[in-house]
């Protein structure tokens, strides 16, 4: 029996690759019509690093992975009939984020998105090796004329370059036609500015004043950073009020998935991080306060093993982002109809960068922060 292949690391090949003299790796197929192909990496492995001064880009054994999925589905090289909504099915699937396979709600937020403006649209049902660059762009520009934000263009443009990478990768496309087709769309993202000193100040001032539930929940949320799905789902079990720490590690979330009613679900964190949230003195106090009476007033809630949601809504059902922001716009509306510091726009999102400007202010280490 032969020797097998090794790299310079001593590493066996597989069958199809090997270590060209300039010690890049390649790997040779052959497609459904018996014609012969090559890929090319720097890298054999997704853990091994680019040397300096080379183009970065996937590990072959990655590209095999690719390879090999397509093949089996009988997609085959240039002139192949997929479409771009068969393109997107196989790319969600292989899609990884820094090593790691999307989660399934991050799976489930892609589909939806795509399902909602491109599977039904003349654009999905093109043939990849069809579509142009005029094609993308004419889908961004109806995008517009629909309302949609400049931050969803973006969006469907990054979706779309990375699509298209991934069929030229695999020899499906000759070139990436959403390359550099953001350019021909005016538009840019709206700035998300935090709260200054004075209108949060100010606005608190008015909500203890005006709305003590309001007031508790907008203070937590500014000085523990939390998303808005993050606060909506702690629960008691999540406070340690002895070393007064709040653990973040799931999200509670109201969406329509897969076209189905909209309920509320429990999910993982963004890219599935735990976070440790020491309780500043203002957050244990808000806690003190509402467990005097929680477990006299509560309601019942049970959403993916999880009871004892902290926080409520005004008619004590669960919080969620839209209903959420709608009740803080209308608070500072009213707010502004006296105040000295007005506020222009409000979100849930704004009181987290709000906490963050106000811990950076303070001198926070920026790694910490």
């Amino acid at each position: 029996m032969a020797d097998k292949r090794k790299d310079h690391r001593g590493r066996t090949l597989k069958a199809g690759e090997n270590q060209r003299k300039n010690l890049s790796y390649q790997y040779r197929y052959t497609d459904l019509s018996g014609k012969r192909h090559s890929v090319y990496s720097w890298r054999l492995l997704p853990s091994d690093k680019t040397p300096a001064g080379k183009k970065d880009g996937k590990s072959l054994r990655e590209k095999e992975s690719e390879i090999q999925l397509m093949l089996a589905q009988g997609i085959n090289g240039f002139g192949a009939e997929i479409t771009l909504n068969e393109m997107f099915e196989y790319y969600i699937v292989l899609k990884k984020h820094k090593g790691k396979n999307l989660t399934k709600n991050s799976v489930r937020n892609y589909k939806a998105m795509y399902h909602k403006n491109v599977e039904d649209d003349i654009l999905g049902h093109m043939k990849i090796s069809d579509i142009k660059k005029a094609n993308i762009i004419q889908f961004y520009e109806n995008l517009k004329e629909k309302g949609l934000s400049y931050g969803t263009v973006c969006f469907f443009h990054k979706l779309f370059s990375a699509v298209f990478n991934m069929a030229l990768d695999n020899e499906l496309v000759r070139a990436n036609p959403a390359k550099r087709a953001l350019e021909a769309i005016g538009g840019t993202h709206k700035k998300k500015n935090a709260l200054t000193k004075n209108q949060q100040d100010g606005f608190l001032l008015y909500l203890n004043r005006q709305d003590r539930d309001l007031y508790r929940k907008v203070l937590f949320l500014i000085e523990t950073m939390c998303r808005i799905s993050e606060f909506a789902g702690l629960t008691w079990e999540d406070v340690d009020m002895k070393n007064r720490i709040i653990t973040i590690d799931h999200q509670l979330q109201y969406k329509s998935y897969d076209g189905k009613k909209a309920e509320y679900h429990i999910n993982p964190t963004k890219n599935t991080h735990t976070r440790k949230i020491p309780m500043t003195d203002n957050v244990y106090d808000i806690l003190c306060e509402i467990r005097k009476f929680y477990f006299i007033l509560k309601k019942d809630h049970c959403i993916g093993g999880k009871k004892d949601f902290i926080f409520l809504s005004g008619s004590g059902g669960l919080i969620n982002d839209s209903g959420f922001n709608y009740n803080l716009k209308k608070a500072v509306k009213k707010y502004n109809d006296t105040a000295e510091f007005k506020i222009d726009t409000i979100s849930a999102h704004i009181l987290r960068h709000t906490g963050c400007t106000r811990d950076a202010e303070d001198g926070m280490d920026i790694n910490v922060l």
